[in-house]
């Protein structure tokens, strides 16, 4: 009886041509929710509130953090560089 009841409404308020686009559109909605799930759990995204935020600014300028760089000479001219330029004095440039 209730599989009847059931059957009935629902051919009373949803025309059965709807039933093959409310289940694709429920579908995609659950891929892009599980999709989405899936990309908030990587280890790109930091969810440490308490933390540093903009972690970035601690990078120093002549401090390389790539994985793989093809100019080696490059961060070793930029460390140079700056040891000399701590060396001086703000006044001696003047």
């Amino acid at each position: 009886m209730a599989g009847l009841f059931n059957r009935a409404l629902v051919k009373k308020w949803v025309p059965i041509e709807v039933l093959p686009i409310i289940g694709i559109c429920g579908m995609a909605v659950g891929g892009a929710t599980f999709y989405l799930y899936r990309l908030s759990q990587g280890s790109e995204v930091v969810w440490d509130r308490s933390g540093d935020w903009r972690p970035w600014d601690k990078v120093k300028h002549d401090q390389n953090i790539k994985f793989l760089s093809y100019n080696q000479d490059f961060w070793a001219q930029r460390k140079l560089e700056r040891a000399e330029r701590e060396g001086k004095r703000i006044v001696d440039a003047i």
